[in-house]
């Protein structure tokens, strides 16, 4: 079973050698430094894009100027009610979403969007 963080691996380098437009969201907490009289404090705060899909991007072909967002998952891994949230948005929004659970899942929703034949 590949994992999370593997699969993850796989997408990125995939999108990269194809030049797709995309990026990784990191949504742990999120640190504020707050520097006062000489002194640093760090302040721990949630990531209010906490549930938003692994990887985003923008559609360059068929359907150019898409945004697009993928949700990686292990096969038996769970969707948080949080990323259902955002996966409802986005594509409620008109964002091109899925849910991935393979890289041949990835290569099948990329054609299937057109960016790749």
């Amino acid at each position: 079973m590949t994992r999370e963080a593997e699969l993850q691996a796989l997408v990125l380098a995939f999108l990269r050698a194809r030049n797709i437009v995309h990026w990784r969201v990191p949504v742990g907490p999120v640190v504020h430094r707050l520097g006062t009289k000489g002194r640093v404090k760090e302040v721990w705060k949630k990531n209010p894009l906490k549930g938003f899909p692994d990887i985003a991007g923008v559609l360059t072909r068929q359907q150019k100027g898409r945004m697009f967002a993928v949700e990686l998952k292990r096969a038996n891994g769970r969707t948080s009610p949080e990323q259902i949230s955002w996966i409802t948005l986005l594509h409620d929004s008109g964002a091109a979403v899925a849910l991935v659970r393979s890289f041949d899942e990835l290569v099948e929703v990329m054609r299937g969007w057109g960016e790749i034949d």
